[in-house]
């Protein structure tokens, strides 16, 4: 098998060939049924809009992200809750995409309270399933859900930080238990995501897109597969080529590093352009339905994929019999 050397300057350059050829998408989107359930995600506009409740302001409903309310004639006597950050994921195992909102509150003064919500997706509307205070100030680094689990990353406060200038980096995780958010170890949290994500050959099964405008199916998910292996290499099958790298990983985030690939014309309707651009774009990872669905984010939508069976510890140790070391990989 012959590996392609490809800068990060070639690859946009190769991608807009490949849609000039009509290879990227193998026909209009409209032409392709989605054969696949898409399960409907919690809208940032339902997010938005949807009733909240927190222990000091009893139950609330925001507008366009917003709740205000004065309970005094001085311009700082009001009480304001804003939208700071979300997250999707499914908190329940039902199949859902469910969320997991930071709300802001003022209420007069310096003081920014900051509340980690669960909603939960009915089908119809989000739910408020729990809520917890994080803290007056904190700054909130990152926010994602993985294996229904919550994690969250926030910078608070030292014993020596003055009131403006949170230092302390911390970790926390937290899952759904009897409908309210219960904290969990976070080490723990991280290592079991990993080890559900790892081993297995993982089917990709159809695409989502944000916009749900380009949302596609795969007719044969066997054609394009994801393995990441524990040692931190991953191996993947796109349609009738083959790349394989490195990955990093952290929590539910995940970064695909540089490799090695092939990149032959599958024919009419492949979709292994698209594959390799999605998987570049790759940001972080949620796992649904018992560990049976895998999701990859990206910017513009989701990679869904199906459980394909595990893969033998003996895989690891697999290496092509021509060397590929040092060779930049067509995902970046």
């Amino acid at each position: 098998m012959h590996f392609c050397k490809l800068s990060a300057a070639v690859l946009p350059m190769v991608f807009a060939q490949l849609s000039a050829c009509g290879i990227t998408h193998g026909g209009d989107v409209a032409d392709k049924p989605n054969h696949s359930r898409v399960s409907p995600a919690l809208t940032e506009n339902a997010l938005n809009n949807a009733t909240y409740r927190i222990d000091e302001l009893g139950s609330f409903r925001l507008t366009n992200g917003e709740y205000l309310h004065y309970y005094g004639e001085g311009i700082t006597q009001r009480h304001k809750v804003t939208v700071e950050k979300v997250a999707s994921g499914d908190l329940d195992d039902d199949g859902l995409s469910d969320a997991a909102v930071i709300l802001a509150r003022q209420s007069g003064g310096s003081a920014i309270f900051k509340y980690l919500i669960a909603m939960r997706n009915t089908g119809n509307a989000p739910r408020q399933q729990g809520s917890v205070l994080l803290g007056d100030r904190v700054r909130i680094r990152a926010l994602s859900i993985a294996a229904g689990v919550v994690n969250v990353e926030t910078v608070t406060f030292g014993p020596r930080d003055p009131m403006c200038c949170p230092t302390q980096q911390v970790k926390q995780a937290y899952s759904l238990r009897d409908g309210k958010l219960a904290q969990i170890d976070h080490a723990a949290a991280a290592s079991a995501s990993n080890t559900h994500i790892t081993n297995i050959v993982w089917k990709w099964a159809r695409f989502e897109d944000t916009s749900k405008v380009h949302n596609f199916a795969i007719d044969d998910p066997n054609q394009y597969t994801l393995i990441l292996l524990s040692n931190g290499s991953y191996r993947v099958k796109a349609d009738c080529n083959r790349m394989q790298g490195q990955y990093s990983m952290e929590g539910s985030r995940i970064k695909i590093a540089q490799g090695a690939a092939t990149l032959a014309e599958c024919g009419a309707g492949s979709r292994y352009a698209d594959y390799l651009r999605h998987l570049s774009g790759t940001v972080s990872f949620d796992l649904q339905g018992n560990t049976r669905v895998l999701k990859l984010m990206t910017d513009g939508g989701r990679l869904v994929f199906e459980h394909g069976g595990e893969v033998s510890e003996s895989h690891e140790t697999i290496r092509p019999k021509s060397s590929i070391t040092d060779v930049p990989n067509p995902l970046k």
